[in-house]
């Protein structure tokens, strides 16, 4: 069991490292400060996940998943091509966030330890907010009201 636990956990692991990339991408092009400062915390949100995931990938007896892999690569490379603007920056990451829900959701279906269960709950939970603040930033057109 510990080995499966291990393998849904680095799979995390890696898509909090895309997302941390695909942030940096999108904080560059954001062009005004509430947008930037939001975005750089839901981006520190996803390096506590890191962190907090990693640790139990070594408690488990595993090794963190280290480096990103070319998804994420392709998903950074299409937020910096995309992202001109607070406008298209939070619609980048729109797509990001949905994709990062979906993978933290089918995590829970998997067979995880309770302490696993339990950062996956909370970190889901984060992901939950991020999407909303930017559905709800996209609705509000914050970049036309920003200054």
């Amino acid at each position: 069991m510990a080995r499966d636990v291990i393998e849904v956990l680095n799979d995390l692991i890696q898509l909090d490292r895309d997302a941390i990339a695909a942030y940096d991408q999108a904080i560059k092009a954001c062009e005004h400060a509430q947008t930037r400062e939001m975005l750089a915390r839901f981006r520190d949100d996803h390096g506590r996940h890191v962190v907090d995931l990693s640790a139990h990938v070594t408690s488990l007896g595993g090794a963190p998943a280290a480096s990103r892999d070319l998804k994420g690569k392709l998903i950074e490379g299409f937020t910096a091509i995309t992202s001109m603007g607070d406008q298209s920056a939070l619609l980048a990451m729109r797509g990001n966030e949905e994709l990062t829900n979906r993978q933290y959701q089918g995590a829970l279906n998997e067979s995880l330890t309770t302490e696993a269960r339990a950062i996956v709950e909370r970190n889901y939970a984060d992901e939950q907010r991020h999407l909303a603040w930017i559905k709800d930033a996209l609705s509000r057109k914050v970049w036309e009201r920003a200054a």
